[in-house]
């Protein structure tokens, strides 16, 4: 069975950080995986040996060449193999008896394939392997970087090329191309400190890798490209050490489809789709998220630069005023602060700025300013110096190369935002994108460099809800969810209204009660009962949505109406599903009107129980206006997830409208999820739709649960 554990950092230090290499599988022919490898380390300076039995004893690429890795000295600490599949495992059991650190395996052909036979190949390699204490990176992976002691163990040519100093970012990636990829901006003056792929993650996953990260003090944020984890919960205990460690994880998830949500009974299972898990996953986890690969690197540079926000405000400085409104835009999309300057920054900007600008936010410096530097730096230190202000945003809009120009714009920067202890974020606007103006700022520790003013944006966002700290801790399960659960007969497959409403209200939930009527007659008496107005639904194990066959009659308000209603459901729903079983029908008191949500709750192959809210009724997967989380949930969190909304304001008394009671729907929200916790693997699905929302609380009208044999 798969560890759900992250390896510990220590046991993986003579792999990815080791003082000894060796390259098994390493030929003549300068283009070959192995010659590449052993190639890119030319500027390790620790002992590098090759392994091919055809040229031992002799010199091969610059370094001695052994003929197995039985002659390697003993207890080398890591060697990467250039070989096919067929050959891994004997290689293995050689390394343990050498002592060696770990095994890095470019080889494929295994579980990827799709052949059951080669997915069971590949599981007896990593139990082998962990049984021999020998960690393994890939198979079919693309290697790692060492960019602190200069080790490139990687077949990608040219690792020689990267010449920015270590540190900075550490990049973690399933994919080798794309982890190699956002490695070569070490070549352009980012600064980079490890870079590792996990490609089939036979052995090591991603969380794995990123957790050894942590332990490096060069490192001082993660990029990490996910595609997907045997257990996705390692996530929480690596989000939970990178807290520990001040050093902030951006993650990108590859694979963002909706699979998961085909062929669900309730509206919850067709709208908790695998992309809004994983996003779920990444909040709780307290990871800071990215929608596309080109935010990756720019976000994860910024966070390892950037000091802790000394105010939300965002100060926004450029030559050009349509730049400047662009950049607005963008921060006002986001929720970022734009205040105005104080009266002593204004007046610098106003002494300082034509009347053709604008000494405002954002500040239009114009072109007068922006080349006459004793003003443009008098500008920038008011603007540095505002207390309102954390960070300063400057477009840049045209790129002089020459030395005087952009370049030196960049370096009179430095100074500035160090003395303030602010950063500047340079959005590059021109589509001359790469030279000595870009290598500037990526070179400079107290500049970020975007090349999206969305992106920027979102980067400063991601950087206030780090520093905002951890996020909250998942509440436990109280006793009357953990009974209410229990009181399921284990035989129960699908709990239709009226029983899963029963168990809601075992659980502290409030839920309409209701009778069950298998006769107009008997359906006019439970009226009687409850009190007119009253509801009829059809009650039947085989509809799941009951307006869909016309199984529902609204506010009946005397016997006749109960008659008719009754007789009419019974019709229509024979006409709609003749097989469907009836097993009679509900009366209920008619409840008050209010906004209606959708409060649902599903088992997550990867994260386990997860629950969703969101606008309810018929119209629920039409808006699709949900939000969603790994369950259990506080009231606080159920709170915030309904803020979230775009429908929020229904609930907060839109034109008019009288406010919800909010503090009692969020507590019927966390206790639903501590039920559906309660129900472990048991749970398929569970659904309370509608919760109609009123001033004096909340009351479940329908509800529904799937459960596993």
């Amino acid at each position: 069975m798969f560890d759900a554990s992250l390896r510990d950092p220590d046991t993986l230090r003579r792999l990815l950080n080791p003082r000894s290499v060796a390259v098994v599988g390493v030929s003549a022919e300068p283009a070959s995986f192995g010659a590449r490898t052993i190639t890119n380390m030319k500027l390790f300076d620790g002992p590098v040996h090759a392994v091919n039995p055809k040229y031992a004893g002799q010199e091969l690429h610059g370094f001695p060449c052994v003929a197995t890795i039985d002659d390697l000295p003993q207890g080398t600490d890591s060697v990467v193999l250039c070989m096919p599949r067929t050959g891994v495992v004997p290689s293995l059991e050689a390394a343990a008896r050498r002592d060696i650190g770990g095994l890095t395996i470019y080889a494929s052909g295994y579980g990827e394939t799709d052949l059951p036979e080669r997915a069971v190949e590949e599981a007896d390699l990593r139990d082998r392997a962990r049984a021999l204490g020998i960690p393994l990176l890939g198979a079919n992976c693309l290697g790692f970087v060492n960019h602190v002691t200069r080790l490139g163990a990687t077949f990608m040519p040219d690792y020689v090329k990267m010449t920015a100093p270590a540190g900075g970012v550490g990049v973690v990636s399933q994919s080798g191309a794309l982890g190699y990829a956002l490695m070569q901006a070490a070549e352009r003056g980012f600064a980079m400190c490890h870079m590792a792929t996990a490609g089939n993650a036979t052995d090591l996953d991603v969380c794995d890798l990123a957790a050894f990260q942590l332990t490096l003090p060069e490192c001082r944020s993660i990029a990490l490209v996910v595609e997907g984890l045997r257990d996705g919960r390692k996530l929480f205990e690596l989000g939970r050490q990178a807290r520990h460690a001040g050093k902030p994880i951006v993650v990108l998830k590859l694979g963002r489809g909706e699979t998961g949500a085909k062929a669900a009974m309730s509206h919850t299972g067709s709208m908790a789709g695998s992309t809004a898990a994983w996003s779920a996953a990444f909040r709780r986890a307290g990871m800071l998220e990215v929608e596309d690969f080109d935010g990756l690197l720019e976000t994860s540079g910024f966070l390892a630069k950037a000091p802790p926000p000394k105010a939300r405000g965002v100060a926004i400085a450029t030559p050009s005023g349509g730049a400047g409104i662009m950049a607005a835009d963008h921060a006002e999309y986001v929720g970022l602060a734009l205040p105005q300057p104080e009266e002593a920054t204004a007046k610098v900007l106003r002494e300082a700025i034509p009347d053709f600008g604008s000494p405002r936010n954002p500040c239009d410096l114009t072109a007068q300013v922006a080349t006459n530097p004793a003003m443009y730096d008098a500008c920038m230190r008011a603007i540095l110096a505002d207390p309102q202000y954390g960070v300063v945003v400057m477009p840049v809009v045209y790129h002089n190369p020459a030395p005087t120009g952009t370049p030196n714009r960049m370096k009179l920067m430095r100074p500035l935002a160090q003395e303030a202890g602010k950063p500047i974020c340079i959005a590059w606007i021109p589509e001359s994108l790469e030279g000595p103006g870009p290598y500037a700022v990526d070179t400079a520790p107290e500049l970020s460099l975007f090349r999206s003013m969305r992106r920027l944006m979102n980067a400063i966002s991601l950087w206030h809800r780090w520093h905002d700290g951890a996020p909250a801790q998942a509440p436990g399960v109280g006793e009357a969810a953990r009974q209410a659960a229990a009181a399921i007969p284990a035989s129960a497959r699908t709990l239709m209204e009226a029983e899963a409403k029963a168990a809601f209200a075992a659980a502290g939930l409030p839920a309409m009660p209701d009778i069950r009527a298998t006769s107009a007659e008997e359906a006019i008496a439970a009226a009687g009962r409850i009190g007119y107005p009253v509801v009829l639904k059809i009650d039947s194990p085989d509809i799941a949505h009951k307006t869909e066959v016309g199984g529902v009659k609204l506010n009946l308000s005397h016997a006749e109406s109960v008659r008719a209603g009754y007789d009419g459901i019974i019709a229509s729903v024979k006409a709609h599903a003749p097989d469907a079983r009836i097993d009679g029908v509900l009366v209920q008191k008619m409840a008050e009107r209010g906004p209606e949500l959708i409060v649902g709750a599903r088992r997550d192959p990867q994260f386990g129980t997860t629950v969703l809210v969101g606008l309810g009724g018929v119209q629920a997967e039409l808006w699709k206006d949900v939000a969603l989380d790994i369950a259990p949930v506080s009231a606080e969190r159920a709170e915030a997830m309904l803020r979230s909304l775009k429908s929020f304001p229904l609930l907060d008394g839109f034109r008019g409208s009288a406010k919800v009671d909010l503090a009692s729907v969020a507590a019927t929200i966390a206790r639903f999820s501590e039920l559906a916790v309660a129900l472990g693997d048991r749970l398929e699905e569970a659904e309370i739709n509608p919760l109609v929302c009123l001033p004096t609380g909340s009351v479940a009208l329908d509800g529904l649960m799937k459960l596993a044999g």
